[in-house]
């Protein structure tokens, strides 16, 4: 077989691998992979006609977090801590992203990390500077953290609660140097606290 050849069925195995993995989503609810083939617009093909399942009743609603209320948590971190190039994500009590706030001058690429923070502190439902002590002392729990990479045992993953249930948590990521990020979180918990519900 010559060089071509292999660098041809090279090429074709690479985009299969990546096509598997991207179409299987990051795993982080709400997140249901790319629509169409991986980006890709399918076919117009004529629809089959499906008969409907019936569907189970939902489950009784946990209490969640109005949008307005994660906004005006964003924003006070954003104001409070605006010497940061920081990004905000606010999850619901399953994980997901429900707001994600970059304000001017900060990187994108902070709130994905903000993301994970608030997704690991539902998950676990302490806040990620506990679990970073933990990842500290327990290998076996670190190497839990390691292997999914949705989680993160950095500090800034704040739980929102009412009574006593999570409805949802606040990441912040960016607040550096210093280590900022749990600090500039609590700002943004103070803001609304008194109207969780």
């Amino acid at each position: 077989m010559n060089s071509k050849v292999l660098s041809i069925a090279a090429c074709v195995a690479a985009v299969l691998t990546a096509s598997s993995v991207l179409s299987a989503g990051s795993g982080l609810p709400g997140d249901v992979a790319r629509p169409g083939d991986n980006g890709v617009p399918r076919p117009n093909l004529q629809p089959t006609p499906a008969v409907p399942a019936p569907s189970p009743p939902p489950p009784p609603a946990a209490p969640a977090l109005p949008i307005e209320l994660a906004l005006q948590a964003a924003q006070a971190i954003a104001q409070a801590c605006k010497q940061y190039p920081l990004g905000v994500a606010v999850v619901n009590s399953e994980g997901a992203p429900i707001l994600i706030y970059i304000p001017d001058g900060s990187e994108a690429a902070h709130t994905y990390t903000a993301i994970r923070k608030a997704y690991t502190t539902v998950k676990f439902k302490v806040p990620t500077s506990d679990l970073t002590i933990r990842a500290a002392q327990d290998p076996h729990f670190a190497a839990t953290i390691k292997a999914d990479p949705n989680l993160i045992a950095f500090k800034g993953g704040i739980p929102l609660k009412s009574g006593n249930g999570i409805i949802g948590a606040i990441g912040v990521s960016g607040a550096e140097p210093g280590g900022h990020d749990e600090e500039c979180g609590m700002i943004g918990i103070a803001k609304i606290k008194d109207q969780l519900k």
